[in-house]
């Protein structure tokens, strides 16, 4: 699926949510977090960590494959600066894209009550 085609299906309010989720992480790839830690992989740092959760749920893809995809994105989106040509969720789906086919999952109610 196409950013626009998840666009039209999805509320707003998870394209926001989501969109904060992936700058998060993109800063913790980038380094600009403000934390003076250990250097880790990008892969293994928390909020890459909790982005492959949080999408994980949005969207049929298990948390490997979308932590690939946040890592994948371009350098210039530090997760600080927004462009006016690019918008990091249709650039992570870009980069989903580009690993698996970008489908969002269907909610399976059985174990959303858990």
């Amino acid at each position: 699926m196409t950013s626009k085609e998840i666009r039209a299906q999805v509320p707003p309010m998870i394209i926001w949510m989501a969109d904060a989720t992936i700058k998060e992480a993109r800063r913790g790839i980038t380094g600009k977090t403000g934390w003076k830690d250990i250097k880790r992989h990008p892969y293994n740092i928390p909020e890459v960590e909790m982005a492959g959760e949080v999408l994980g749920r949005m969207f049929n893809e298990c948390a490997a494959g979308i932590r690939q995809a946040l890592i994948d994105m371009p350098e210039e989106m530090d997760g600080v600066h927004d462009y006016s040509n690019l918008n990091y969720f249709d650039e992570f789906v870009a980069s989903l894209e580009k690993r698996h086919t970008a489908n969002l999952r269907e909610a399976d109610w059985i174990l959303e009550r858990c």
